[in-house]
């Protein structure tokens, strides 16, 4: 079984590998030290088997396959050291126009910690109607490429500005919104994965909020983490916890009474060197996250403890998106149904929630399918279309397109093709994803 709790003063490894930009584009096969997800998990899966699921609303079928997808990526590499997704790419390796080139596995790096995207609130395209940054919201985040995803990116040149505007004018036309452009579509075994990761101090138990639908209704204002009802204590300085143990915690100068105390091989974890530790400290953002959670700046020797990813996979043309977050009670709740036994150690912490469809399942109340992350989307208010609790991934991505334009507003149902400026005529679709108008743009 994989040890996912790294041994003490060690970093975990993510082996990136830099290619020059001509040997990117003629990739043909993985670099060494990259491992994808491996036979025998449902990947990818047959396009027509999916889209029978989606049509007939097949949740049950529709969830193991997810399962499925994520007991494959993290399954360890042969060494035993990493989840297998660690190996992949991360944004800066796929849309950097000059990455120079590094020997296989020479290099080992942390990644950088940034802001997610669905936090920011000014830079290109990000206009008025973006979500502030409310206070105490901050969390880490980094996104990753697998190869399928990684090597589309680079053979296609779709890191550069010039690249996007000349298919802009003359691409192809979307198959479904004809008077745009697209970008060449992804390839079936292509993966996005975006992570999220929550600050423990080495040395004392950190506070960490909790998702409980139940306890958090949807607020016109949005529910961002800062306003959660119930906080969690990591107690990294014990192998074991005792199953229900309680105490209180202090979360941004406020005594949480009574908190469940949980241990760190609960969590996904690495340990923080002291690159990551800088790149985290420097940013008054994100350095506020540790302040708030245990009272001090990040050391060398803390952890990064994944609470949440977005997963997405272009095994039908809309791509399936799927969702997971931590969980202290990972077997209560619709969220956890159907998780295979393959899902193993602290992997089944995690709940999940996917869409293969803008509409379908309808919700309780008949309405447009609901999938959100709560770490990254209930934040979100009530702009007149719904507040991020209610809203849905595939609706959200739909409407990446280059130029760059303002993520907001999160919906649900059928794009609004006349009044959303996100479907102008002669846009350039980016084939759902926002990453490559975010980040061209940033050039």
């Amino acid at each position: 079984m994989m040890n996912f709790r790294p041994a003490l003063g060690l970093s975990i490894a993510f082996g990136v590998l830099l290619y020059s930009q001509a040997a990117r584009a003629q990739a043909a096969t993985p670099p060494s030290g990259y491992f994808d997800i491996p036979s025998g998990f449902d990947f990818p899966a047959d396009k027509q088997v999916l889209e029978q699921y989606r049509s007939q609303a097949n949740v049950p079928a529709q969830r193991t396959h997810v399962w499925n997808v994520f007991a494959g990526m993290t399954q360890p590499t042969p060494d035993g050291k990493l989840a297998r997704f660690e190996t992949w790419f991360s944004e800066d390796d796929t849309f950097d126009p000059g990455a120079s080139a590094l020997s296989p596995r020479t290099t080992i790096t942390m990644p950088r910690f940034q802001l997610p995207n669905q936090f920011r609130s000014s830079g290109p395209g990000f206009g008025p109607t973006a979500a502030p940054e409310a206070p105490g919201s901050a969390v880490l985040s980094f996104v990753l490429y697998n190869f399928a995803g990684y090597n589309h990116v680079r053979t296609n040149k779709l890191y550069e500005r010039a690249t996007l505007n000349a298919l802009m004018r003359s691409g192809a036309p979307d198959a479904k919104i004809p008077r745009d452009r697209t970008v060449p579509s992804f390839p079936a075994g292509a993966v996005v994965l975006k992570t999220v990761w929550w600050p423990v101090a080495k040395d004392k138990i950190s506070a960490m909020p909790i998702w409980d639908p139940e306890l958090n209704p949807a607020q016109a204002t949005g529910n961002p983490i800062s306003t959660w009802a119930r906080y969690i204590g990591v107690d990294p300085t014990r192998p074991t916890v005792p199953a229900g143990e309680t105490a209180d915690i202090v979360y941004d100068g406020q005594t949480k009474r009574a908190s469940h105390i949980v241990d760190l091989k609960r969590f996904h974890s690495m340990v923080l060197d002291q690159n990551a530790v800088n790149g985290i400290n420097s940013d008054g953002v994100l350095a506020s996250v540790a302040q708030k959670s245990f009272g001090r700046p990040l050391a060398v020797g803390d952890y990064a403890v994944l609470v949440a990813t977005h997963l997405t996979t272009k095994e039908i043309d809309d791509w399936v998106w799927a969702t997971f977050w931590w969980h202290d009670k990972p077997d209560d709740g619709p969220f956890a149904a159907n998780r295979l036994a393959t899902v193993s150690g602290p992997w089944r912490n995690y709940l999940m929630s996917a869409s293969y469809d803008l509409n379908l399942p309808k919700s309780n109340d008949n309405s447009p399918h609901v999938a959100f992350n709560p770490w990254l989307e209930a934040r979100f208010p009530d702009g007149g279309h719904g507040s991020g609790v209610v809203s849905n991934c595939m609706n959200c991505h739909n409407r990446a397109s280059w130029p760059e334009i303002n993520f907001l507003p999160v919906n649900r149902g059928e794009p609004d093709l006349t009044g959303d400026a996100a479907y102008a005529a002669r846009r350039l679709r980016t084939d759902f994803l926002w990453s490559i108008p975010d980040l061209v743009s940033q050039q």
